[in-house]
């Protein structure tokens, strides 16, 4: 085509280079230009989140940040067919893990539970192994850390699992949790009518009297596994009005978890100390973040962390991110007010996450609403009260069996599914550690195993505990 000549250019070509140009105009970019780790618009407008991420030299920390950005998207998002739940609330495909009043697992597995039911825990037990106290009801809360808003109000958890987790005697003949594994805890907060455009908000009854109250999501633990990691990727969001940090408090107020006293003459306060409660209203809590997206200067690849989350933060809930820009009516608008934390994972899956030089990401992750007195994490000390501080990653095949330190709900789940265990032979079982091979298989057909053996000929015969006949 002749440019040079303008009286060449026909009149369809130029209506169309106009039309070109105000769609350019107006139309919101589909990716942020300038980032070293950009997001898309499209994740939140169409979430199709990846199921893979790269391991060890090929793995950079952005696809890990991306990774857990769109699945956050993708669980926050309606569910199809549905005017009020979210996909992460949808109970067939994300069962509510359940307790009887006294803490006893139940069953979470047999779809009794169709719609939106809140279960509630003022508990987050510390060590390898803790089992999780998940009162039922409001006023039934363990032993442990129990924290408060500026309200005096108690906050509430919740969790849930990806279905497939229901299939135990699948899932334990596997050398680890099958790809897509999905545990979601969520940390929740009364709040007034006024509140309830910041927050992604639900009805619950939490204090065993007639009538609903609005509770209002404050903090989300997503951990998810892949076919290249085994040992889950673990991420945490958490609500913008939540706290500020440690070292900078400044002179902001309306902090849910910060008084402005304390916001203002940080000095004066004593910060992230709690104790075990049982009460509905206490004295507020006074917290604040430690390490600012769980990564202290000095950490192993800090800038590279740092930067990831920053820039997906700035794109997707910053001033002007994708987030941000949609109108209030949008249903994914109210996410503009979470941010992630940071995440964790493992650089080699042939070492165990005892290994810290291993692990990469925030190495110092804590969600100050959900583990408030973990936050001061020693890299260097026994116990590294980060996420695979209390969650081990052994490499091996008991990974899945009972007492799976990688997954504490594992086990309740088995507890709450096997209450009338059938005695299976299995050849002679040597101890423990032969067990933990052979029952699985025994039991994989079995309903899955329930922990339990015994020895009915010694030498020749024992009996596995098979959670199905």
């Amino acid at each position: 085509m002749n440019l040079s000549n303008p009286g060449v250019i026909k009149p369809c070509f130029t209506l169309l280079l106009c039309l070109t140009l105000v769609f350019a105009i107006w139309n919101q970019p589909a990716q942020a230009a300038g980032y070293s780790c950009p997001a898309s618009n499209s994740w939140v407008t169409n979430p199709n989140p990846p199921e893979e991420v790269p391991l060890g030299k090929d793995a950079q920390f952005c696809q890990f940040y991306q990774f857990s950005w769109q699945w956050f998207l993708q669980l926050m998002s309606p569910a199809p067919g549905s005017n009020q739940l979210r996909n992460f609330e949808v109970a067939q495909n994300y069962p509510v893990l359940e307790i009887d009043e006294n803490g006893n697992p139940l069953n979470s597995c047999d779809e009794k539970i169709s719609g939106r039911e809140f279960f509630i825990r003022t508990v987050k037990l510390a060590g390898a192994g803790g089992k999780f106290t998940i009162p039922r009801r409001t006023g039934q809360a363990g032993g442990g850390a129990t924290i408060y808003d500026q309200n005096g109000n108690v906050v509430f958890f919740d969790i849930r699992f990806g279905k497939n987790l229901c299939n135990i005697g699948s899932v334990q003949s596997q050398a680890n949790y099958p790809p897509g594994t999905t545990e979601l805890k969520t940390a929740w907060r009364i709040i007034s009518e006024a509140e309830k455009r910041r927050y992604y908000w639900i009805e619950a009854d939490v204090d065993g009297v007639p009538g609903k109250e609005l509770l209002g999501m404050i903090g989300l633990h997503l951990v998810r596994s892949t076919a290249l990691h085994p040992e889950f990727i673990w991420a945490t969001f958490e609500h913008k009005d939540n706290d500020p940090d440690c070292t900078k408090p400044g002179t902001d107020t309306g902090w849910s978890f910060t008084s402005p006293m304390c916001a203002t003459n940080p000095g004066q306060c004593t910060f992230n100390q709690a104790t075990p409660d049982t009460s509905l209203k206490s004295k507020p809590t006074e917290i604040c973040r430690v390490y600012p997206y769980g990564t202290d200067p000095g950490d192993n690849k800090a800038q590279e962390n740092l930067t990831s989350i920053t820039e997906l933060n700035e794109q997707l809930v910053g001033p002007d991110g994708f987030l941000t820009r949609l109108n209030d009516n949008n249903p994914m608008a109210v996410f503009r007010n979470y941010f992630i934390v940071g995440a964790l994972w493992e650089n080699l899956i042939t070492q165990p996450s005892s290994n810290i030089g291993n692990q990469r990401g925030s190495l110092r992750l804590a969600n100050t609403v959900a583990e408030t007195t973990f936050q001061d994490v020693n890299l260097n000390s026994q116990f590294v009260s980060n996420c695979f501080g209390c969650h081990h990653y052994e490499v091996t095949s008991r990974n899945t069996g009972p007492s799976a330190s990688l997954s504490h709900i594992f086990d309740d789940i088995i507890a709450g599914v096997c209450t009338s265990p059938t005695d299976v032979e299995a050849g002679p079982i040597w101890n423990n550690s032969d067990a933990q091979t052979k029952c699985p298989a025994t039991c994989a057909s079995k309903g899955g195993w329930n922990g339990q053996w015994t020895t009915t000929i010694p030498g020749e015969m024992s009996v596995c505990g098979c959670c199905g006949g």
